[in-house]
C-alpha cells in the first residue's frame, strides 16, 4: 500500500478541485490518504469530514498553526515540514508519496514509479515534474538539489529519515533536498524514470502559509 502524505493550509478549493481528484484517479488503488492540516480554516476541515465519511481510504488530521520565521528564505524551506513529518510518523503503507495541496499527479503517477521500484530494487524512485505552462521541467539523473520536484517521488516508508530544520538551515537547502540528500549520503538506492508523472502549479505554493 501506498501512504499519500498531503499538507494544506487555507487552499480549499485547490485541494477538492485539483489534487484530490488526481490521487482518485490514480490506475494503483491501493492507497491511503492522510491530508494533514497545518491550522487550515473550517472550509477544509468541513469538507475533509464529509470526504473521510464517504471513502475510508482518507485520513485528516488538523495540527496548530507552526510558528514559521520571518526570513524569507527560511519560511519558504520550512513551510509544511511539521505536517509531512507527522504524516510519516503515522503512516501505514509501504511506500511514500507526498502531493502539495495545489499540485497534481498524471493518473500513472504509481503505476509508473512502483513498477520502475521494483524492478530495478530501487529505494526512493523519482520520475519528471513539468509545470502546467509546459516551460519548466524537473527530473534527472543522479538525483541532487533542485534535480527533481517533490510530488514526482516515492520511497519506502522503512527508511528512517524525517525531515531536519536544522540541517536544512546548517546546509543552506530546501527542507525536500536536504532529506533527499541525507537519504543519497546514507546509501539509499535511488532510480529515475524519465517520464513525467507530475504536474506542478505555479501557484506560489508556499506564500500563503
Amino acid at each position: 500500500m501506498i501512504s499519500i502524505i498531503v499538507p494544506t493550509h487555507n487552499r480549499a478549493r485547490l485541494l477538492f478541485d485539483r489534487c484530490i481528484p488526481s490521487i482518485l484517479a490514480q490506475t494503483v488503488t491501493d492507497w491511503e490518504c492522510h491530508v494533514i492540516g497545518d491550522g487550515t480554516h473550517e472550509a477544509t476541515v468541513i469538507g475533509m469530514e464529509e470526504l473521510c465519511r464517504r471513502d475510508s481510504r482518507f485520513r485528516f488530521t488538523n495540527l496548530p498553526h507552526f510558528a514559521y520565521p520571518d526570513n524569507e528564505r527560511l519560511r519558504w524551506g520550512t513551510v509544511g515540514l511539521a505536517a509531512r513529518n507527522f504524516g510519516l510518523d503515522y503512516a501505514k503503507g509501504e511506500w511514500i508519496a507526498e502531493l502539495d495541496d495545489d499540485d497534481e499527479w498524471l493518473p500513472e503517477h504509481h503505476q509508473i514509479l512502483l513498477e520502475s521500484a521494483r524492478r530495478n530494487g530501487a529505494q526512493h524512485v523519482y520520475g519528471i515534474s513539468e509545470s502546467t505552462n509546459g516551460q519548466r521541467r524537473w527530473g534527472e539523473w543522479p538525483p541532487g538539489d533542485g534535480k527533481f520536484a517533490n510530488g514526482s517521488n516515492m520511497y519506502l516508508a522503512s527508511l528512517p529519515f524525517r525531515y531536519n530544520v536544522r540541517s536544512m538551515i546548517e546546509t543552506d537547502r530546501t527542507g525536500d533536498a536536504d532529506l533527499w540528500l541525507r537519504m543519497l549520503a546514507a546509501g539509499v538506492v535511488f532510480n529515475f524514470v524519465p517520464h513525467i508523472v507530475h504536474r506542478y502549479h505555479e501557484s506560489g505554493t508556499r506564500s500563503h502559509w
